[in-house]
């Protein structure tokens, strides 16, 4: 008995410690400002320098963002990043237009039926210095303890 409650002890602590088979994420917050206003909508991405996985988050309308590296909401893994801002201009479908319901039928006829150029890729409204992490000059050391990058865009 004694034996076995040890056993259920060991598999209790181990599930705890590495049940969902991922590395420990930790907080990562901040603000993204452009021209001393908060941006909502834009893309903040955290690449790693090491053997970490990338996290991402987008600002809402106060310009705040959280990190997400596996479920939302949970942060990064702990180590240095390199890190990247985008805002697109990606067209944001009409009431009219969400009240529209198309099968996938009819959308692939109109689709087969119209000769046109496909859509051009969505346009970054952000200074295109910010784009990649090799260029932006961001950089962030994300620790054991929840962490703040405040971002400026200039």
């Amino acid at each position: 008995m004694k034996r076995f409650a040890t056993l259920l002890a060991i598999a209790a602590i181990s599930a705890g410690c590495y049940g969902s088979g991922r590395p420990p994420t930790y907080p990562v917050s901040g603000t993204v400002t452009w021209q001393g206003k908060a941006v909502e909508g834009a893309r903040v991405v955290f690449v790693p320098t090491g053997s970490q996985e990338s996290a991402a988050g987008i600002t809402d309308a106060a310009g705040k963002y959280q990190l997400t590296t596996f479920v939302a909401g949970d942060g990064a893994e702990p180590g240095e990043y390199r890190v990247k801002v985008a805002k697109y201009d990606i067209k944001q479908p009409t009431k009219e237009e969400l009240e529209k319901f198309i099968t996938a039928e009819e959308e692939q006829k109109i689709v087969f039926a119209q000769d046109e150029k496909p859509t051009p890729p969505a346009k970054n409204l952000m200074p295109k210095k910010y784009e990649s992490e090799i260029t932006s000059g961001l950089k962030h050391t994300v620790t054991t303890s929840p962490t703040t990058l405040d971002i400026k865009v200039e």
